[in-house]
Protein backbone atom coordinates (compact mmCIF):
# COMPACT_ATOMS: atom_id res chain seq x y z
CA UNK A 1 0.00 0.00 0.00
CA UNK A 2 2.85 2.78 0.69
CA UNK A 3 4.32 2.06 -2.85
CA UNK A 4 0.36 2.52 -4.22
CA UNK A 5 0.53 6.45 -2.39
CA UNK A 6 3.75 7.25 -3.36
CA UNK A 7 2.71 9.08 -6.95
CA UNK A 8 0.36 11.50 -6.45
CA UNK A 9 -2.42 10.32 -8.85
CA UNK A 10 -2.66 7.49 -7.03
CA UNK A 11 -3.45 9.95 -3.84
CA UNK A 12 -5.97 12.31 -6.04
CA UNK A 13 -8.14 8.64 -6.71
CA UNK A 14 -7.93 7.65 -3.73
CA UNK A 15 -9.00 10.11 -2.29
CA UNK A 16 -12.10 10.62 -4.98
CA UNK A 17 -13.04 7.38 -4.37
CA UNK A 18 -12.99 7.73 -0.43
CA UNK A 19 -15.12 10.76 -1.16
CA UNK A 20 -17.49 9.44 -3.60
CA UNK A 21 -17.95 6.44 -0.93
CA UNK A 22 -18.48 8.17 2.07
CA UNK A 23 -21.18 10.39 0.32
CA UNK A 24 -23.17 7.28 -0.75
CA UNK A 25 -22.82 5.74 2.61
CA UNK A 26 -24.09 8.92 4.30
CA UNK A 27 -27.06 9.76 1.28
CA UNK A 28 -28.43 5.92 1.69
CA UNK A 29 -28.38 5.78 5.81
CA UNK A 30 -29.55 8.99 5.97
CA UNK A 31 -32.49 8.62 3.70
CA UNK A 32 -35.46 8.08 5.45
CA UNK A 33 -37.89 7.76 3.07
CA UNK A 34 -36.06 4.29 2.18
CA UNK A 35 -36.40 0.59 3.25
CA UNK A 36 -33.25 -1.17 4.04
CA UNK A 37 -33.57 -3.07 1.23
CA UNK A 38 -33.81 -0.08 -0.94
CA UNK A 39 -30.83 1.38 1.38
CA UNK A 40 -28.88 -1.80 1.18
CA UNK A 41 -28.72 -1.89 -2.88
CA UNK A 42 -28.02 1.77 -3.34
CA UNK A 43 -25.15 1.75 -0.68
CA UNK A 44 -24.00 -1.76 -2.68
CA UNK A 45 -24.14 -0.24 -6.04
CA UNK A 46 -23.06 2.73 -5.53
CA UNK A 47 -19.46 1.24 -3.85
CA UNK A 48 -19.52 -1.34 -6.45
CA UNK A 49 -19.55 1.36 -9.23
CA UNK A 50 -17.32 3.72 -7.38
CA UNK A 51 -14.86 0.88 -7.13
CA UNK A 52 -15.13 -0.37 -10.63
CA UNK A 53 -14.71 3.45 -11.82
CA UNK A 54 -11.69 4.17 -9.62
CA UNK A 55 -10.03 0.85 -10.79
CA UNK A 56 -10.41 1.80 -14.72
CA UNK A 57 -8.85 4.89 -14.07
CA UNK A 58 -5.98 3.62 -12.01
CA UNK A 59 -5.62 1.02 -14.97
CA UNK A 60 -5.75 4.40 -17.97
CA UNK A 61 -3.61 6.42 -16.05
CA UNK A 62 -0.88 3.64 -15.20
CA UNK A 63 -0.83 2.25 -18.38
CA UNK A 64 -0.78 6.16 -20.15
CA UNK A 65 1.86 7.51 -17.33
CA UNK A 66 4.51 4.19 -17.52
CA UNK A 67 6.55 5.87 -19.66
CA UNK A 68 6.50 8.93 -18.69
CA UNK A 69 7.93 8.04 -15.07
CA UNK A 70 10.79 6.68 -16.67
CA UNK A 71 11.92 9.77 -17.85
CA UNK A 72 13.73 12.41 -16.42
CA UNK A 73 12.00 15.50 -15.10
CA UNK A 74 13.98 17.78 -17.24
CA UNK A 75 13.15 15.97 -20.54
CA UNK A 76 11.12 18.29 -22.90
CA UNK A 77 9.32 15.30 -24.31
CA UNK A 78 7.63 14.99 -20.83
CA UNK A 79 5.67 18.23 -21.37
CA UNK A 80 4.05 16.77 -24.29
CA UNK A 81 2.25 13.69 -22.80
CA UNK A 82 -1.33 15.64 -22.81
CA UNK A 83 -0.77 15.85 -26.65
CA UNK A 84 0.19 12.01 -26.62
CA UNK A 85 -2.61 11.18 -24.80
CA UNK A 86 -5.13 13.12 -26.92
CA UNK A 87 -3.63 11.36 -29.87
CA UNK A 88 -3.98 8.06 -28.53
CA UNK A 89 -7.38 8.54 -26.44
CA UNK A 90 -9.61 10.90 -28.13
CA UNK A 91 -12.38 8.78 -29.36
CA UNK A 92 -12.61 6.84 -26.55
CA UNK A 93 -12.41 9.87 -23.98
CA UNK A 94 -15.39 11.45 -25.82
CA UNK A 95 -16.98 9.02 -26.89
CA UNK A 96 -17.06 7.56 -22.68
CA UNK A 97 -18.14 11.41 -21.70
CA UNK A 98 -20.71 11.27 -24.41
CA UNK A 99 -22.32 7.73 -23.78
CA UNK A 100 -21.60 8.73 -19.83
CA UNK A 101 -24.05 12.12 -19.98
CA UNK A 102 -26.71 9.98 -22.07
CA UNK A 103 -27.10 7.31 -19.43
CA UNK A 104 -26.46 9.50 -16.54
CA UNK A 105 -29.45 12.22 -17.88
CA UNK A 106 -31.55 8.65 -19.13
CA UNK A 107 -31.39 7.32 -15.56
CA UNK A 108 -32.48 10.65 -13.99
CA UNK A 109 -35.39 11.52 -16.19
CA UNK A 110 -36.79 7.74 -16.80
CA UNK A 111 -37.93 6.77 -13.55
CA UNK A 112 -39.83 10.22 -12.17
CA UNK A 113 -43.39 10.01 -11.95
CA UNK A 114 -44.08 13.51 -12.06
CA UNK A 115 -43.51 13.73 -16.04
CA UNK A 116 -45.61 11.96 -18.93
CA UNK A 117 -44.07 9.96 -21.62
CA UNK A 118 -44.16 13.09 -24.28
CA UNK A 119 -42.67 15.47 -21.35
CA UNK A 120 -39.96 12.54 -21.04
CA UNK A 121 -39.66 12.31 -24.54
CA UNK A 122 -39.03 15.65 -25.27
CA UNK A 123 -36.97 16.52 -22.25
CA UNK A 124 -34.38 13.47 -23.03
CA UNK A 125 -34.50 15.23 -26.53
CA UNK A 126 -33.24 18.38 -25.91
CA UNK A 127 -30.95 17.18 -23.64
CA UNK A 128 -29.37 14.57 -26.23
CA UNK A 129 -28.83 17.88 -28.36
CA UNK A 130 -27.73 20.17 -25.47
CA UNK A 131 -24.88 17.38 -24.88
CA UNK A 132 -23.98 16.17 -28.78
CA UNK A 133 -23.42 20.25 -29.18
CA UNK A 134 -21.18 19.99 -25.80
CA UNK A 135 -19.03 17.51 -26.76
CA UNK A 136 -18.76 18.02 -30.49
CA UNK A 137 -17.62 21.63 -29.14
CA UNK A 138 -15.43 20.51 -26.34
CA UNK A 139 -13.71 18.26 -28.97
CA UNK A 140 -12.84 21.05 -30.78
CA UNK A 141 -11.63 23.55 -28.63
CA UNK A 142 -9.30 20.86 -27.18
CA UNK A 143 -8.17 19.49 -30.36
CA UNK A 144 -7.27 23.68 -30.99
CA UNK A 145 -5.70 23.54 -28.01
CA UNK A 146 -3.40 20.90 -28.03
CA UNK A 147 -2.49 20.73 -31.53
CA UNK A 148 -0.46 24.28 -31.28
Amino acid sequence: MSNFLQKPRNKAILSVYLFFVCGSVLSAVLNPKMSIGEKLFILCFNIFSATLFAFLIYLLLNKLMKDEDRKHPADPEKNGINQVIWKKYKKPLILFVYFGSLFAVCAALLPMPIYTVAEKLVILSIAIIFITICCILAYKVTNKMLQK
